[in-house]
């Protein structure tokens, strides 16, 4: 029997325009938010510790954070990359389990600070379906989905795309009809830090720089570069609830997920920014596989270190001042997250039969490109 008969998440035949899924909850730990960002995102001070979120001007220092304590002494504000992955790993059950892959997100944008201890909420609306041709096996769902704390406060919402199989033996009438996304997000509407101040200029560390010193058109790259393993992956799907198929498919080499190669380039660019405040994201895309490092090691008889490491970079594509806001300004980037590829990396992509070899250039393939909109402090804004 296949896994995916025994379970309850759709198939794209099984899908209706205008539907809402509820996806349950999850309690956000300190000790999940603190190996996360241990696990990928070694350079960004948010998430430090509660004293440093407020006398820094993360957030409000007269906010009364008792509220989100539930027996946790000093809460810490979540990472926002591990927001990320709870927000989409709520979904995934109902969504994508049946996945083929995650085509892209759109209209991403951070809301309200999680803390530590919050108790987190997941529904998504169904707002477009695509099938490609007449007699298709496969097809897109389209939804848009929000997450929010216990006291019904918005944390995060997105729009994402999601290719599904049907269900077996089940052919698709030719269909569309996506729900067309803003080219840019409204700068009105994101949620801004409450006010940068009181920064040491020494927390810029040797890489680190404040809004003033980036340039447009310049690219930043990420001052280390690593694999994911297996159980990086593995920890970061499970304390979030995703429970994909295709991740644990060794036809498939055990595909990684796509939300650690995220986590994985934001840390490795975190150097030439700690102090960002991520706002939003305008679209984004899995270009092409990742696998765990070891894995493909083992697979193939590999000892190269290379094997399936990931570079991190951005582009500044803007810088935007914010009206009546001296301590910060907004970045609109590009990050790109780029693999070797090796002799045995080659070999998974046979295996798996990736079609996009011919997108290899210079013995690397892009995987990951988002752009996204982040708050820098000013040079004002340092002591």
């Amino acid at each position: 029997m296949n896994i995916q008969d025994l379970v309850s998440s759709k198939y794209i035949d099984e899908f209706i325009i205008g539907e809402e899924l509820h996806h349950g909850c999850i309690q956000i730990t300190p000790y999940r938010n603190k190996e996360y960002i241990k696990k990928f995102r070694k350079g960004f001070l948010l998430g430090a510790d509660s004293n440093f979120a407020k006398s820094s001007g993360y957030i409000d220092p007269e906010q009364d954070i008792k509220q989100s304590k539930f027996n946790i002494a000093e809460p810490s504000v979540v990472s926002q990359g591990y927001l990320f992955n709870v927000g989409f790993g709520l979904s995934v059950h109902d969504i994508s389990f049946n996945a083929i892959a995650n085509l892209s997100y759109k209209n991403l944008r951070y809301g309200k600070p999680v803390f530590e201890g919050d108790v987190l909420f997941g529904k998504s609306k169904v707002i477009g379906i695509e099938v490609k041709k007449d007699g298709a096996s496969n097809g897109s769902v389209q939804v848009k989905t929000i997450i929010t704390n216990q006291r019904d406060e918005v944390v995060l919402e997105y729009v994402r795309q999601v290719l599904l199989r049907a269900t077996p033996g089940i052919k698709m009438d030719a269909a569309s009809n996506l729900e067309i996304q803003p080219e840019e997000i409204d700068l009105d509407s994101l949620v801004l830090p409450h006010e940068f101040k009181n920064l040491d200029k020494k927390s810029l560390g040797e890489d680190g720089k404040a809004f003033n010193d980036f340039e447009i058109n310049e690219r930043y790259d990420g001052n280390y570069q690593k694999s994911i393993n297996l159980v990086d992956f593995s920890w970061l799907q499970i304390s979030t609830l995703n429970d994909a198929s295709v991740h644990h498919n060794p036809n498939s080499n055990f595909i990684g997920y796509g939300g650690a190669i995220k986590s994985t380039v934001e840390g490795e660019i975190s150097c030439h920014m700690p102090h960002a405040y991520f706002l939003g994201m305008v679209n984004g895309s899995h270009d092409a596989p990742t696998y765990p490092g070891n894995i493909i090691q083992s697979l193939f008889d590999s000892k190269n270190d290379d094997d399936e490491k990931i570079i991190g970079s951005f582009i500044v594509q803007d810088m935007m001042e914010v009206e009546s806001r001296n301590d910060l300004g907004i970045l609109k980037i590009k990050l790109i997250g780029e693999k070797i590829v090796t002799e045995a990396g080659m070999k998974a992509f046979e295996k798996a039969g990736f079609k996009g070899v011919t997108n290899i250039k210079d013995g690397k393939i892009r995987v990951l490109t988002m752009e996204m909109l982040v708050a820098v402090p000013k040079k004002e804004a340092f002591k």
